[in-house]
Parts: C-alpha cells; structure tokens; sequence
C-alpha cells in the first residue's frame, strides 16, 4: 500500500478516544516525579484531566485541547511509591502563570501548550527544582524504527492519580503528526513522548484511537514553529534574574 493510503487510514479515526490501549496494555508504575497533573478539582469521577510535563525548572508543556484546565498543576511528592500522588496539597501544587501561557489547537499534529508554573506558595521552590524535569529534543531524528517511551497520569479514585510508563514505537510520521503505539487511557492528553535511547522529549500526546485504528497521535514539538518558539521564549524568561 503506498504511503500516502497508509497515512489516510491511520488519520481517519482521529479522535480524543479513552481508550487507546494498543492491544495489551503493559504501562508500568513510573518514578518519574517531573509528571503532573492539571483538573478540574471535582468529586466527579468522570471530571476532565490533563497530564504535564517540566521541561525546566518552571517550563512545562502539556495538550492544546488541556488549555481550560490551566490554572493549577500538581506533582508527586518524592516519596510517592509506585507511582502514587503523595497527599501534600501545600508543598506539591504550583500555580500557573496565566501571562506565560501559549497554546493552540487546530489540528491533530498542532495540539500544544507550553505554561511557565510559579515558585510553590508553601515551599518558595520551583516545581523542577523538586520534581526534576526531561530536557526536549529540537532536533530529533525520528524514523519507523525509534523506539518511544512516555509517562503520563492516570487516575486511581476521584481526585486521586498515579504514573505510568510505556513503551512503544513510531508507527509513520506525517509532517507534525507522530502515529504510535504507546499504550494512553484517558488524562494521558499532553505527555510528553520521549526518544527511548537518549530520554528527550520530541512529541506531546494528543489523540488516542488505538483501539479502532491501532494507532494513537502526537504532536511533533521540533516541527511546530509557534511551539519551538514558546518554549525557547519559557526558557528566556526563567533565565532572567
């Protein structure tokens, strides 16, 4: 089949979809404590939920479409066993500066958001300086043959989330869209996804659909300009003293 069919039939499903497991889910519990969460504080079980990454010390990205639930972004504490939000509302939750905020969703492939997070009111710490962040990779060289890795949240209890990591592989690339597999369920939506060999970031998470398509959806961050832009913009503004 020539590429360009492949292409059409991996994005004829596109869909925001919960369940976008690729056959079997195998997600394990990850320590990787530079991954939050943003929501909507309900006791709905079904309330909206975004996954976000740091980037650096007070940058994060996270999905376009996650652009409402931008106002306050919760980590784990260090101790969190496996993968479990620790209960410290006052030394893990960061607020977000609303001036710093850039974001578009028009289309799958250009679903971002890049936020710069405030110094937490309790701790006086940035949330990387706690959490530690994943650096992104602006220069990527991305083929059918990469092997991926992405850790989002996942919720456990009304208001309650935890970790999980998955690993999988690019599926086609088309301009600023990546098809995987990697293994996401609902409030996966702006993971970050990571080059397996070096630990970079080079997509976010966006769509699901692995359970029509066999395929999920990803923003490539190296090729959207206005995203290449906001986060070098994010990384200036930290760096001022």
């Amino acid at each position: 089949m020539a590429t360009n069919m492949v292409l059409a039939a991996l994005l004829s499903a596109s869909s925001l979809g919960t369940q976008s497991v690729c056959e079997t889910d195998d997600r394990v519990a990850s320590s990787a404590g530079h991954v939050g969460v943003v929501s909507t504080p309900s006791a709905d079980p079904l309330a909206r939920f975004c996954t976000i990454t740091l980037i650096s010390e007070a940058c994060a990205l996270t999905a376009g479409h996650c652009l409402h639930l931008l106002d306050e972004a919760e980590f784990s504490d260090p101790d969190g066993e496996d993968g479990k939000f620790a209960q410290s509302p006052r030394g893990n939750r960061y607020k977000v500066d609303k001036a710093s905020v850039r974001a578009l969703q028009s289309r799958i492939g250009n679903d971002w958001a890049v936020v710069r997070l405030l110094p937490n009111t309790h701790t006086g710490l940035l949330p990387g300086k706690t959490h530690g962040f994943v650096e992104v990779e602006l220069k990527p060289q991305l083929t059918i043959e990469t092997a991926l890795e992405t850790h989002s949240a996942q919720r456990e209890a009304p208001g309650r989330y935890r970790r999980v990591a998955a690993r999988g592989d690019v599926l086609a690339i088309d301009g600023s869209i990546l098809f995987h597999n990697l293994d996401t369920s609902a409030g996966s939506s702006g993971s970050l996804i990571t080059e397996a060999a070096s630990g970079k970031a080079v997509a976010i998470h966006t769509h699901g659909g692995c359970d029509t398509m066999k395929n999920n959806k990803a923003t490539i961050i190296s090729r959207v300009p206005h995203l290449v832009k906001g986060i070098r913009a994010c990384l200036v503004q930290e760096a001022k003293p």
